[in-house]
């Protein structure tokens, strides 16, 4: 039996934690290569997993803005305030994501960044497509 994630977060907060943490884990797939049977929120971080793999952000022919607005439209569908919901950039291919992630004021206030980019990846140098999302043997 694969060992699945067990989540602990209400829907908008679960949304907030996977794009703050970049989707780092997922979940395990099965030996078969196929998907055990997901959770809802599992489902959901699979689908922003592939939806962000899918976005070149390379710096010669990417573009950052596109995965900035792509996180944005859905931090803003878990219920994030558009006003705490910003993409920024000194160009238009270069935007970021910025945004405020609420809590009860009891605690000190804590500051998570990450990047979007990725270094470059010429699909002539690769066996499959580097931006295209595929499971394969068990792996993404």
């Amino acid at each position: 039996m694969s060992p699945r994630i067990q989540f602990a977060f209400t829907p908008r907060r679960w949304a907030g934690a996977v794009m703050l943490t970049a989707v780092a884990t997922i979940y395990p797939a099965s030996a078969s290569g196929q998907s055990a049977e997901l959770s809802r929120y599992e489902a959901l971080a699979r689908e922003i997993f592939r939806e962000l793999i899918e976005i070149n952000t390379t710096h010669s022919v990417g573009n950052t803005t596109t995965a900035a607005e792509a996180m944005a439209a859905r931090l803003i569908a878990a219920g994030f305030p558009e006003s705490d919901v910003h993409v920024l950039g000194g160009r238009a291919d270069r935007g970021n994501l910025v945004a405020r992630y609420r809590g009860r004021g009891t605690r000190e206030p804590i500051l998570v960044m990450a990047h979007i980019d990725v270094v470059e990846a010429d699909s002539a140098d690769w066996n499959l497509d580097p931006f295209t999302f595929i499971e394969q043997d068990g792996y993404f």
